[in-house]
């Protein structure tokens, strides 16, 4: 029943959220094309919508996983509540007036505090609370980088929160945050599918990296190194796409913050010759990598950490092959990204 409630209650948040925005004028707005035949050629601009875009759909995320915790009488740790809505408008002061990518940083790693404090770590020793207040800003980043296409981050998200959920209730957790945010990110994708009429923002993308970095931790106080490895299993499309578009613009003496459009889901949209495609494949591959992540809860240590290897193979494989796609990509980069 949550899991319901949750998206009910984000089929109506996400709208108010969006009026908001509209209201406002905290909407993501496309470049002007310039006239036929002007403009430097071979360059493709970042944004793909036409039209304004509202960026409050992550407020309408967040509170209605609130409201659906609390609808369930759900006895939610404060503290780690607090990291969950610091991280939110964080994001949210983002989109009015973007900041430097270190003051972001830097405040994302102070709302990773509360997160670590108030989440039951203390058998797992001081290195996992550090390691949460960690995990928040790589996903945060990762949800912020692959949140470039219409459904993308919202369907991969609930993907991953199901896979967590499966795990979580596997070793005898309750799995309710979990369900929730798969539904509260079902609701969102009534509003986001293409043609998407609201977008996470960054308010949402650094949301819903904090609730997946509680997820993460949960699994993980559930079944130890077990857990942690099913976890990362779960979130393996988001690790891939944080690790290869750092190590690309690395290797390319490309600033980390400098927009482009190479990702891994440009390039499959490329490939597929449509969008819908990629986003569509991205998704299967979401779901094999949150199965895997149940299935390798279910074995022994060994045999979740060689099911954790061969992924790693198998992601560095595609890497090297989406690599030489993003070399011959004629892409010039235009604007900034949120980390």
């Amino acid at each position: 029943m949550p899991f319901f409630v949750a998206i009910a209650l984000a089929l109506v948040l996400t709208w108010a959220a969006r009026r908001l925005g509209l209201a406002t004028g905290l909407v993501d707005r496309p470049p002007a094309a310039p006239p036929p035949g002007e403009g430097p050629p071979g360059v493709e601009h970042l944004k793909i919508h036409s039209v304004p875009i509202p960026v409050l759909g992550g407020l309408g995320v967040v509170a209605a996983v609130g409201g659906a915790l609390l609808v369930a009488g759900a006895d939610l740790p404060l503290l780690a509540v607090a990291g969950v809505v610091m991280a939110t408008a964080i994001g949210l002061v983002d989109d009015a007036r973007p900041q430097p990518a270190s003051v972001r940083l830097v405040a994302l790693a102070v709302a990773g505090v509360p997160i670590a404090a108030g989440l039951p770590l203390g058998q797992l020793g001081m290195a996992a609370r550090v390691g949460v207040v960690v995990l928040l800003l790589l996903m945060a980043n990762a949800v912020n980088l692959i949140d470039g296409q219409d459904g993308l981050a919202g369907g991969l998200g609930a993907i991953a929160s199901v896979g967590l959920a499966a795990v979580i209730a596997a070793n005898g957790a309750d799995p309710l945050l979990a369900l929730v945010v798969a539904g509260a990110l079902v609701g969102f994708l009534a509003w986001n599918l293409p043609p998407a009429r609201v977008f996470l923002g960054n308010g949402g993308a650094y949301g819903l990296g904090a609730l997946l970095t509680v997820l993460a931790a949960q699994a993980t106080i559930g079944h130890g190194w077990h857990g942690l490895l099913a976890a990362a299993l779960c979130l393996g499309v988001f690790a891939f796409e944080l690790t290869f578009t750092v190590v690309r613009r690395l290797v390319g003496s490309q600033g980390l913050a400098t927009g482009d459009r190479r990702h891994s889901y440009d390039l499959l949209g490329r490939s597929r010759g449509n969008r819908d495609r990629s986003t569509l494949a991205m998704w299967t591959l979401g779901a094999v990598s949150a199965g895997a992540g149940y299935a390798s809860d279910q074995v022994s240590l060994a045999a979740a950490g060689t099911m954790l290897g061969v992924a790693l193979v198998i992601g560095t494989a595609a890497g090297g092959r989406l690599w030489r796609d993003a070399v011959a990509a004629p892409d010039t980069p235009q604007s900034t990204e949120q980390p």
